[in-house]
């Protein structure tokens, strides 16, 4: 009976290995769908404004202002998810890849853009709502987050920042 060199066998296992591993990989690093961030622009200025005892009006003002957000920023999400699929989603195939991917990029740039615009306009419009000693609170307030946060840098500790990627459904 022939011995079967172990080498021969070993590489291509662990190439088999690899290419399992780098594939798991790349299946659970798609980017997050936009609207389901775990922390999305609405989402901070309700959690930042909570506790400045706001009136009635301007907690209807609020309300109004992140529905209009919603509303006006709804085809920018949708661009950007648009532009997240194509480039996950073009094979490696494609003789055109390579055009695909860097115009669903630039695509994804300007979607962002546009919505980092958007999300400040929202921030400028929620503040000039606010009253004196309430932009004082918030200031205050985010005076503090920023020390805790060179605190625990300073520390050496895990900064708690959104994750940009989280797994696909089902991967």
């Amino acid at each position: 009976m022939k011995s079967i060199n172990p080498r021969l066998t070993v590489k291509p296992l662990a190439g088999l290995l690899l290419a399992g591993v780098l594939a798991s990989n790349l299946a659970h690093a798609q980017p997050t769908d936009p609207d389901r961030s775990r922390q999305n622009a609405v989402e901070r200025l309700e959690r930042a404004m909570s506790n400045l005892d706001l009136s009635a009006a301007q907690k209807a003002q609020l309300r109004s202002l992140t529905e209009n957000h919603r509303q006006a920023t709804s085809g920018l999400r949708e661009q950007i998810r648009t532009a997240q699929k194509t480039t996950a989603d073009t094979p490696q195939s494609d003789p055109n890849r390579a055009a695909i991917i860097a115009e669903a990029r630039r695509s994804l740039e300007t979607a962002r853009s546009q919505l980092r615009m958007q999300q400040e306009q929202l921030q400028t419009n929620a503040r000039a709502m606010l009253t004196s000693e309430q932009l004082n609170t918030l200031e205050t307030r985010r005076a503090e987050r920023a020390q805790r946060l060179a605190e625990r840098r300073a520390a050496g500790q895990s900064v708690d920042r959104p994750r940009r990627f989280e797994r696909r459904p089902g991967g």
